[in-house]
């Protein structure tokens, strides 16, 4: 069943939409009549154009056939003879153009002609202009050679020239310019109908169509009002249970960050406590390592080791992390050449790459920055381990360049590239990307995390491109001493 506010609203649209048409069409009857009058008015002024022109040139004829009468000089009547041919062409294609015969040469048909102007009654116009272009013909032919005296044809030309032809074209002006004046009064009177049917139209659709609009639009924007007034009483209780709410999550959000900060601040002042049970594993496992062992004893022994350097590594992480929330730490900055660090951390790292396969190299470079030493090696250190955990052939690359007129550290690897969706994630804590092969007592995720926040404690950039499948580059933006070298 559809909704009585729905059928009003189409039927409303559909009478705006009809009052719409009806005005359309009322202002293109307006525009049309306009059209016909102004295409009117402009034929009439160029029949009254053409017609005078000739008259004028009736006139004209009659002139020069008057000369040619008197002249004596061959040249002279030369000259005469091709004016008066002149005249007579232009003559004979205005009448052309009058009559609606004229042809591509002769300039646009200046519409139907009235009835039986040119062909009907007793002396039909164009039988009279055809007898005064024949005798002009004629006297132009006989001119070169002097016209005869008492020439019948140039007495008919100055005859009718300025009698019954210039009376004809006068009546053929009348009659075009009252038939003008007619279909002008004409299109007046429809244009003036077609104003008052716009009128009537616009009035009608006042009373029927625009009158009950705006009656419907009254009583919509009653019912907003009153929805208006719901809405308001329901978002007063609305905004008092999000006021309540707010204070709640702010408190919990208080406690929760104290807890936090009493975590960190307890980690990193227990840092020596949670490290001697490790001391002493290490210890003990130094002393059965010195004691003669089966075979399984020394593969169980291999795996302790192995257990211990993972669980000593994980606390170490997590203890700087809490560290770096509690903000205990605080960078000491001071020149360092970079060529010792990266040879050291060469030398670490290079059994645990030899171990997967793996070729680790570092540049030489002599390059001195300024930054904090055991903060920036943390950094690398970071890198570094990361590269060789998730790089499976091919080998690590550890040096400086320049791009963009500042210095990078940069950490090349090869293994299997980072999605683009990854790159920002991968600085999270606790974030590791899903490898079905991954080992998972190598970490949890908190090496790039103290990466990012060591570099915005000292305030290095860190950077990262890679391309999936060929391989990832790390890079750390450290600034250089003032009395740096480049190798």
């Amino acid at each position: 069943m559809i909704p009585i506010g729905t059928t009003t609203a189409r039927w409303m649209t559909l009478r705006y939409g009809i009052a719409l048409a009806l005005i359309a069409l009322g202002t293109l009857a307006g525009f049309v009549m306009t059209e016909r009058v102004m295409g009117q008015h402009e034929r009439m002024l160029e029949v009254v154009n053409v017609s005078g022109r000739q008259r004028m040139l009736s006139q004209r004829t009659a002139l020069l056939v008057e000369q040619l009468k008197h002249d004596s000089d061959p040249a002279s009547r030369a000259d005469l003879a091709r004016r008066l041919a002149e005249a007579t062409d232009m003559f004979e294609a205005a009448h052309r153009r009058l009559n609606g015969r004229a042809g591509p040469e002769d300039g646009p048909v200046l519409g139907p002609p009235p009835r039986n102007l040119f062909s009907g009654g007793p002396d039909p116009l164009d039988a009279l202009v055809a007898r005064h272009v024949a005798a002009l013909r004629a006297v132009i032919a006989a001119a070169p050679a002097g016209l005869p005296s008492g020439m019948a044809e140039a007495d008919y030309v100055t005859s009718q020239a300025l009698g019954p032809l210039l009376d004809r074209l006068e009546t053929m002006v009348a009659l075009y310019q009252q038939e003008g004046e007619a279909g002008f009064h004409s299109l007046h009177r429809m244009g003036l109908a077609a104003l008052i049917l716009t009128l009537l139209t616009l009035v009608a659709e006042a009373l029927v169509i625009f009158r009950p609009m705006t009656r419907h639009v009254r009583d919509q924007f009653t019912e907003i009002a009153r929805m208006t007034e719901a809405i308001e009483r329901a978002n007063a209780t609305l905004e008092q249970q999000v006021r309540e709410r707010t204070a709640e999550l702010h408190a919990a959000k208080t406690a929760a960050e104290q807890a936090h900060r009493a975590k960190s601040r307890f980690l990193a002042h227990a840092s020596h406590d949670l490290h001697q049970p490790l001391q002493a594993i290490g210890m003990f496992t130094g002393m059965l390592e010195r004691q003669s062992q089966t075979a399984k004893a020394a593969a169980l022994l291999t795996d302790l080791k192995a257990a211990q350097r993972s669980m000593r590594d994980l606390l170490n992480a997590i203890l700087e992390i809490s560290k770096l929330e509690s903000g205990v730490v605080s960078p000491k900055p001071a020149d360092l050449a970079l060529s010792p660090l990266l040879d050291q951390l060469e030398a670490e790292f290079a059994g645990l790459a030899e171990a997967k396969g793996l070729r680790l190299r570092a540049v030489p470079t002599g390059v001195t920055v300024r930054s904090d030493p055991a903060l920036l090696e943390r950094i690398v250190r970071n890198l570094i381990a990361n590269a060789i955990r998730y790089t499976e052939e091919g080998g690590v690359l550890v040096g400086c360049r320049r791009r963009g007129g500042r210095l990078w550290i940069e950490v090349y690897d090869t293994g299997r590239g980072i999605a683009e969706t990854d790159r920002r994630r991968i600085f999270e804590e606790f974030v590791q990307l899903d490898r079905p092969d991954r080992d998972r007592s190598e970490g949890i995720g908190l090496g790039l995390a103290i990466v990012e926040r060591l570099a915005r404690l000292l305030g290095h950039p860190v950077a990262v491109r890679s391309v999936e499948g060929k391989g990832t580059v790390f890079s750390v933006c450290v600034p250089e001493a003032e009395a740096a070298t480049v190798a």
